[in-house]
């Protein structure tokens, strides 16, 4: 049975914090035995189970004495009394104003120890003295934020007094010091206090290999409330990884050497730094931009009072090598609240900004180079960034809508799951990098390029360079606004759908595309032009029409960018007069211009009320995806001699069946004044494989401003051949000379000569024409000039 029980549910006092206080007592003999069981700390990690007791000695003074218990403290469990013996113990006299400590000791599993003995005898002495053996720093030091010390403890700590005269001294060796769990050395701790306690000497070393990194001398006094420091720091090749967790997620990778000598003066709570210090091997890191940039050899960092102040530090982007300069200051305040105020100058290059790869949920992704300056300002808990200046080459910017209906989607309709209630908007959310904002300023040039991938699990995407201004503010907390314009230079639109199109559309010039604060919610106004050649015959009223002509399927793309209203075109350039009204007339009901748009990119046939998608569709596609690579690799950057290999479909109904056709192509430049173009096809799967049909066209310039030319043709025939072994064509040769005039009376003057006195440059030279990369439409690999103009 126990005497007492005193229970105390939570307890917080100014120093620590208890709760589940338990405490039970019981008597034998003369002897009170106590056990006690409490957690303790800010945050109540530590448990305490405590056995001791209390008796008189043979001289009537009071002893307390522990007994066997355990502590744990920081999640490591120490033993008190590990042997329990009658040394660990207090003894007190009556008046209480006299204390000895005979033996306290602590130990844990891995042979660490800590002992505290020592005498107390009113105000007059006191005698302590705490030694260390083999422990870790981590298990007795306070839990400091972004910061974990570590390293192997020896050595003592002693305070004694007499009649008012103190004489403190420490003498205490880390070994294996490390901060951040990366490794220092082996740091070194002498302290000794005058006598009356006011003044400290401190000599600290931090070594490694014998070679110090760091060290400290001078005093610290204690005269005033808030003692002062009075010291020299004096690093060498003091690394500064150990600190990168004070960037706290916003910067990140912190690095490099310490060189340098600082005066360290002032309340040792917000101490003034003064000196120079140089960095090198340095550079810092931003995740939320995967950027990391590296200082120039000895960047120079000048230190007065609480301000570290960057002197136009030469940077360079790691990945890329790109060039900046940084100029600025970081302050504190108390070691705390940390505040950046850099600029930064690309002096008229270009810099990497932005180096990220798509993740799912990301808003934007790419690559971004900025031509201008920037400013990084704000506290590292809420960082700014805010950049000014035009984009550079290389800068490719991909917005994904991967939440949202695709182009190819026509019905625009998300499916949730039923109990499921959050809206698509509020699934797409920034990753957590706490307090960083951003604001982008930009000058969009053509030679940057902005992608919008409109289905990332088809791969279809918008992709264009051309120009505009543009305002883009992000946050980490789930803003991302787009104000300004962009106007199309150049562009594609790869469209794909079903599994049964794969298209590259060519975007129009001119096209816009406006953003008013949300992305996604951008209002566009751009056509795409896909080209090929296809033959007509199901809608004509002549159905054994066998040619092929020139057909271009536009797409229009307008209204929001998540959202678009799409319209299918369908043009007929280069086609008489005769076929292309009949085709307009067949086509005026949108649904079968939608239709015929579709099967045309499909597999590159007209249709009628009796055609459907058939083996065909998969076919073709496969076949131009395979000869789209091999084209590739035959076109190899050689712009004077091009290859390539394209593949028709033939047309097959109940009236009339044609073949498929393989065709080879070639495009090059004989000589400085003659071009060639050229295909030939051979009909492949069908009856007869000997019939051989082509276009080739020869240009030659016949003067050496390049004037005068002389041009011959030969052209697969548009009319029917009713021979099932032959194929009609067209030849034909004609001259044409170009000629600048501002009107009629010049015009004739030079055609007859009489202007003698005139200028060369009235006459426009003919600039040499490289021969075609691209190919004709996607599928034939050929693309024939424009005529020159012609008199």
């Amino acid at each position: 049975m126990f005497n007492t029980y005193v229970s105390v549910g939570d307890l917080k006092t100014p120093y620590y914090n208890v709760k589940d206080f338990n405490l039970i007592n019981t008597t034998l003999k003369d002897t009170l035995f106590f056990r006690s069981e409490f957690k303790g700390g800010s945050e109540y990690n530590d448990s305490y189970n405590l056995n001791f007791y209390h008796t008189f000695n043979a001289e009537n003074k009071s002893v307390i004495g522990l007994k066997t218990s355990d502590v744990s403290f920081k999640g490591n469990k120490w033993i008190l009394n590990k042997d329990g013996n009658t040394k660990n113990k207090v003894i007190l006299n009556r008046a209480l104003d006299s204390i000895s400590i005979e033996e306290i000791v602590m130990n844990n599993d891995e042979q660490e120890q800590i002992r505290l003995r020592g005498q107390l005898a009113d105000s007059t002495y006191k005698d302590l003295q705490l030694q260390f053996k083999i422990v870790s720093l981590n298990k007795i030091t306070p839990v400091i934020d972004s910061l974990k010390l570590q390293g192997e403890v020896n050595g003592n700590l002693n305070i004694l007094q007499k009649d008012g005269i103190y004489l403190p001294s420490s003498n205490l060796n880390i070994d294996e010091f490390a901060i951040n769990d990366m490794a220092m050395g082996d740091l070194a701790i002498s302290i000794v206090g005058n006598r009356d306690l006011t003044e400290f000497q401190v000599n600290s070393q931090l070594s490694e290999n014998g070679i110090e990194k760091f060290g400290v001398v001078g005093k610290i006094e204690n005269k005033e409330e808030m003692p002062t420091a009075n010291l020299v720091a004096n690093f060498s090749k003091f690394p500064l990884e150990p600190f990168n967790p004070l960037g706290e997620g916003v910067i990140d990778h912190i690095r490099g050497d310490l060189e340098g000598r600082v005066n360290i003066t002032g309340p040792v709570d917000n101490p003034n730094f003064n000196g120079l210090v140089t960095l090198d091997n340095a550079g810092i890191a931003i995740p939320y931009l995967n950027v990391d940039y590296s200082f120039a050899p000895a960047s120079r960092v000048r230190l007065e009072n609480q301000t570290f102040d960057f002197e136009n530090i030469a940077l360079s982007d790691v990945a890329m090598g790109t060039r900046a300069n940084l100029d600025g200051t970081i302050t504190h305040s108390y070691f705390d609240n940390w505040v950046l105020n850099f600029n930064v100058n690309t002096n008229n290059n270009r810099f990497l900004i932005l180096n990220t790869e798509f993740k799912e949920g990301d808003l934007y992704y790419g690559t971004g180079y900025l031509n201008g300056t920037g400013r990084i300002y704000g506290s590292t808990t809420a960082l700014n960034i805010t950049v000014d200046g035009e984009t550079a080459r290389g800068t490719s910017l991909k917005i994904p809508l991967s939440d949202v209906a695709s182009v190819g989607d026509y019905s625009f309709i998300n499916f949730l799951e039923k109990d499921n209630i959050k809206s698509i908007d509020g699934q797409r959310q920034l990753k957590d990098y706490q307090g960083l904002e951003l604001e982008f300023n930009l000058d969009v040039t053509p030679e940057a390029e902005v992608e919008i991938v409109t289905d990332t699990r088809t791969g279809s995407s918008l992709k264009g360079t051309g120009e505009g201004i543009l305002l883009i503010q992000i946050n980490t907390n789930g803003k991302f606004e787009m104000y300004g314009d962009f106007v199309v230079v150049t562009g594609q639109f790869r469209y794909k759908f079903g599994g049964i199109i794969d298209k590259t559309f060519t975007v129009e010039p001119g096209g816009q595309i406006n953003w008013d604060q949300k992305p996604l919610e951008a209002q566009l106004n751009m056509e795409a032009v896909y080209s090929l050649t296809a033959n007509p015959a199901p809608l004509l009223e002549n159905q054994g029409y066998t040619g092929r002509i020139p057909t271009d399927v536009i797409i229009r793309l307008t209204g929001e960018l998540q959202n678009p209203d799409i319209e299918f075109g369908i043009n007929f350039p280069s086609t008489n007069s005769i076929v292309k009204s009949e085709l307009e007339y067949a086509l005026q009901d949108p649904t079968v211009a939608e239709k015929n748009a579709i099967f045309l990119l499909a597999q590159g046939n007209f249709v009628n009320d009796q055609s459907g998608i058939n083996q065909q569709a998969i076919t073709g596609n496969l076949v131009q995806s395979a000869s789209g690579i091999l084209n590739s690799i035959l076109g190899g950057g050689n712009d004077k001699l091009n290859f390539g290999l394209s593949y028709e479909q033939g047309y097959q109904s109940t009236e009339l069946e044609t073949d498929d056709r393989i065709g080879v192509t070639v495009s090059t430049q004989i000589s400085d004044r003659v071009l060639f173009n050229g295909k030939v096809g051979v009909p492949v799967g069908g009856a007869s494989e000997t019939l051989v049909a082509g276009d080739f066209e020869i240009q030659v310039l016949l003067n050496e401003e390049g004037s005068l030319s002389a041009k011959f043709f030969s052209r697969q025939s548009e009319i029917q051949a009713f021979l099932p072994d032959q194929q009609g064509s067209t030849q034909g040769a004609g001259l044409s000379y170009e000629v600048d005039f501002d009107s009629f009376r010049e015009l004739f003057r030079k055609i007859l000569k009489k202007d003698e006195k005139q200028d060369s440059t009235d006459i426009k030279v003919i600039q040499q024409q490289e021969p075609p990369i691209s190919v004709m439409g996607r599928d034939s690999l050929l693309n024939f000039y424009a005529k020159p103009k012609s008199f």
